[in-house]
């Protein structure tokens, strides 16, 4: 039996805009934590194994072939920021992909969380705020790693995981919309494919945009993901400069509309 989702939240209607950072939002929140750490042994290591994986893999391997210096760092220090945005990317997407369709719609909890006075709204905001949340632990296990390499040449690299927590709350959002559109889990191949796997690709994580045909590079600039890369390696390489303000405010602009987005369109799927 479904739980008619009209009746759990006229609070939050008469409000133009949702609020992530309400009582409820928080209790749910407070649920994903708790059971993510009931699963700690199963769900703390991956981040750290992956990064050395893809750090061998890319920088050790690929990266012995090329002397040239990419931005004015060598080729492992100019991926290393963005093996960490990588981890965010698919850690914020995957959560809000796959971990918020079962919750939703296999073990039906939005149903029972929301016959509880929190609202539709609290729920759908705990999703993107617990796999923002996530990104940002998984971006701290990276750094360090990176930071036993002794690729990490900045203090500014510690803010690094703040850049992730709001990335990864973009990147959640647009999983939510994806999540609120697809007919089934199968669907998610899709956005994987068509982006997810473009935006790691073609954001600046591997190589310069700027190594781009002109006649394509404009495209770069529509990847929600490309200036959270760059931001990231601004920061790590220590070389702060104004250009850094303004993808800052890009992230932040994109993180309201998709949020906003998210939230409004999971309303609509799940209203009936």
């Amino acid at each position: 039996m479904s739980i008619d989702f009209t009746a759990s939240a006229p609070k939050s209607a008469r409000f133009p805009f949702p609020n992530p950072f309400s009582r409820g939002t928080y209790r749910v929140w407070q649920r994903n934590r708790d059971a993510f750490f009931q699963l700690w042994k199963t769900e703390l290591w991956p981040p750290f194994i992956e990064a050395i994986l893809t750090l061998v893999a890319f920088g050790f391997g690929l990266g012995g072939y090329i002397q040239q210096r990419l931005e004015g760092m060598s080729y492992l220090q100019f991926i290393a920021p963005g093996l960490v945005m990588s981890s965010v990317l698919f850690v914020a997407s995957f959560e809000c992909m796959f971990g918020t369709y079962i919750r939703m719609k296999l073990e039906k909890l939005f149903d029972a969380m929301v016959a509880t006075p929190v609202s539709l709204e609290d729920v759908v905001s705990a999703e993107i705020m617990w796999a923002a949340t996530r990104a940002g632990l998984t971006a701290t296990s990276v750094l360090m790693v990176l930071s036993v390499f002794g690729l990490v040449p900045s203090f500014w690299a510690i803010a690094v995981v703040p850049v992730a927590l709001v990335g990864g709350f973009m990147l959640a959002s647009l999983a939510i919309i994806v999540t609120s559109l697809v007919p089934s889990i199968n669907s998610y191949n899709y956005y994987i494919t068509l982006g997810v796997i473009p935006m790691q690709l073609f954001s600046g994580v591997f190589f310069p945009v700027s190594g781009l045909p002109e006649n394509v590079r404009w495209l770069v600039y529509f990847s929600p993901f490309y200036p959270v890369v760059e931001l990231s390696r601004n920061l790590f390489s220590g070389t702060v400069r104004l250009e850094a303000l303004g993808l800052a405010l890009w992230i932040v602009g994109l993180c309201l509309v998709s949020y906003y987005l998210a939230v409004t369109l999971m309303r609509h799927r799940l209203i009936k």
